[in-house]
């Protein structure tokens, strides 16, 4: 079990262990939501040339540069590849990174409030290490609920009789088509 190294780690210094990412379905809504249509071109076409190109060959190169990022090496690295997003697609750095040190260092710091703990193990990638110690150090107070938002979920939470506005949609979408399709269906058995 990966998390039980954690878990001890935590017990031996009398720690809460928080699991306090934020969900990936909202991580990936918010990150697409804040992509401009060139940006969204650009990752598209980086995906897809990627994919395009991988081979046995280049996925074995592709393991050995991230082990390469993975090890003690790898910090010149991981900085670079940040860069590099920066200038590519910087909406992308900014929802998947920058967020999420936040939402990080915040889902810390309720744990120690809700549970009374002076000390919370937290575990990062190294790539949100800095981010999240630097937003432990600041004030995020209020922000949970913006890093949260999606036009998605909040749909979800207005209803229209009593039904999530974008089932109640669906739900007139296809009674409409499915009246039409009986008049139809109707008035050609008819001729």
């Amino acid at each position: 079990n990966p998390h039980f190294k954690y878990t001890q780690a935590a017990d031996e210094v009398q720690a809460q262990l928080v699991l306090g990412d934020r969900p990936l379905e909202i991580t990936l809504e918010r990150a697409w939501e804040a992509l401009s249509w060139e940006e969204r071109k650009v990752l598209a076409d980086l995906l897809l040339s990627g994919w395009s190109e991988m081979s046995s060959e280049s996925a074995g190169q592709v393991m050995d540069g991230l082990e390469q990022v993975l090890g003690s090496e790898g910090e010149d690295l991981l900085q670079q590849f940040e860069q590099i997003i920066q200038q590519t697609i910087p909406n992308l750095r900014k929802t998947l990174i920058d967020e999420r040190d936040i939402f990080l260092s915040l889902s810390m710091k309720s744990s120690m409030a809700v549970n009374g703990c002076k000390r919370v193990v937290g575990v990062v990638g190294r790539a949100h290490l800095n981010g999240v110690m630097k937003a432990l150090s600041e004030d995020h107070t209020g922000e949970f609920k913006t890093l949260t938002y999606t036009p998605r979920r909040a749909a979800m939470k207005q209803k229209i009789f009593g039904i999530s506005k974008p089932l109640a949609q669906r739900l007139a979408f296809d009674i409409a088509v499915g009246i039409g399709t009986l008049i139809a269906w109707l008035w050609q058995r008819d001729q």
